[in-house]
């Protein structure tokens, strides 16, 4: 499988980004797709991902309207919400009246090169990253420039909602969130990717976020599209001395889901939290590929990374903490945890370490498991079935990850997307 033959846009509006996706086109032509030969994805089968012939660009975009986004608008974001349809901007179905004085907007095409560049557009993933990113880049049709100014609290939550809808042909979607939260700022950032059908596609978003002096951002990712698609993302972040960093990643849906963030210091006392929780089942895959990078004194970071799995479904998680030479009293904590509802998932988890600096309080561990049955017989002898009692238990595994996450409507659809996953797949577990 090769996508030099994608037939790319050449549409007035994305001049902007021509000078880019020439340089990337150009590249793929001397890439090697990645195969289980390679280390990073020797355990991500991409079969299925090769036997589709993919076409750049999705006509059906224009058909979506407000009816089909209505259901998935957030009560907390009425005012904050920017809408994409297949990669595309659609500022008609957007609702973003936050003052100028907190938050500044634009869409990349509306920037100038030396904007871009001041911007740090691929500064943190730069077109030659890696094959996904290359294709990114080659594909690339939109995008947003979010700048929250020097000391502003942004209240309301700004949600992206990524949506993506139906074609007879498979598509590749791709655009890119650049980000800049100023000293003493904050904000929350609800990043959603929705299917309005089950459709065959490849998703590829890419996210360059920069965090000032005590600034704070909290990120939540939300990936429940349909389970015929393929997401591959790239969320970068880089915390500058005193900042905070919380993203919380939630993935329900796609076929292939492989996630790439990575969190890098660049000054000291920083802050940073990098949990996920993963709900697959039947023939899904999950790839988590996570590093945390401290390269200066005085960091705090946290991982944990849940993951539950059923049917044939397989997870694989490797998570890279890096403390360098001259990052002292850094303390870092990661955990993946695990849990089989069924014989036939498969899990691979490698949690890594490599310090070079001796001041350090840094741990990491996995867990593989069923249900335990003495807690099982526990809540039995409570007056529980063993049906609910199984239910309960999957039900706090999975709970423990979004406990965290202050957005109210968020959190209830959450909740509500865990009991409805642990009831239907414990009910054919056992």
């Amino acid at each position: 499988m090769h996508f030099k033959d994608l037939e790319f846009t050449s549409q007035p509006a994305l001049d902007w980004v021509a000078p880019y996706a020439a340089k990337a086109a150009h590249a793929l032509e001397s890439l090697s797709f990645p195969t289980k030969k390679d280390e990073d994805w020797r355990f991500t089968p991409l079969k299925t991902l090769t036997k589709h012939a993919f076409q750049s660009v999705n006509s059906e975009a224009k058909s979506v309207t407000e009816e089909h986004v209505q259901k998935y608008r957030l009560p907390e974001s009425k005012e904050s919400t920017l809408v994409l349809v297949n990669g595309v901007i659609r500022e008609d179905l957007s609702s973003f009246s936050l003052s100028t004085e907190a938050i500044t907007v634009k869409r990349l095409q509306d920037m100038t090169p030396a904007e871009l560049d001041e911007a740090g557009f691929q500064t943190l993933v730069p077109v030659e990253r890696d094959y996904f990113t290359v294709l990114h880049t080659a594909t690339l049709t939109s995008g947003y420039y979010l700048h929250v100014h020097k000391g502003a609290k942004v209240e309301a939550p700004i949600h992206v909602l990524n949506i993506q809808t139906g074609s007879a042909t498979p598509y590749v979607s791709s655009f890119r969130l650049l980000i800049h939260v100023e000293q003493e700022a904050e904000a929350t950032l609800i990043e959603e990717h929705v299917s309005l059908d089950d459709s065959v596609y490849l998703t590829i978003p890419v996210m360059e976020t920069f965090v000032q002096k005590k600034g704070r951002l909290n990120h939540l990712r939300i990936q429940r599209e349909n389970k015929s698609c393929f997401h591959i993302s790239r969320p970068i972040t880089s915390l500058e001395g005193t900042a905070e960093y919380h993203s919380y990643t939630i993935a329900l849906g796609a076929h292939l889901f492989r996630n790439e963030p990575q969190i890098i210091q660049t000054g000291e006392e920083v802050d940073f939290t990098l949990d996920g929780l993963i709900l697959i089942d039947g023939d899904q895959i999950s790839d988590t590929h996570s590093v945390m990078d401290h390269r200066f004194s005085h960091g705090n970071s946290h991982q944990l990374h849940k993951v539950v799995v059923h049917g044939n479904a397989h997870s694989v998680f490797n998570g890279k903490i890096f403390v360098r030479q001259d990052a002292q009293i850094i303390d870092s904590f990661q955990e993946n945890r695990n849990l089989l509802l069924s014989r036939d998932g498969i899990v691979y988890t490698k949690p890594q370490l490599e310090i070079f600096a001796d001041d350090v309080q840094c741990s990491h561990g996995a867990t593989i498991g069923d249900l335990d049955p003495d807690e099982v017989f526990y809540l039995q002898s409570r007056g529980m079935t063993e049906q609910k009692a199984k239910e309960v238990l999957t039900y706090a595994f999975a709970l423990e990850t979004i406990e965290n996450i202050e957005v109210e409507s968020v959190h209830t659809f959450l909740v509500d997307e865990v009991k409805a996953y642990t009831s239907r797949n414990v009910a054919s577990r056992f």
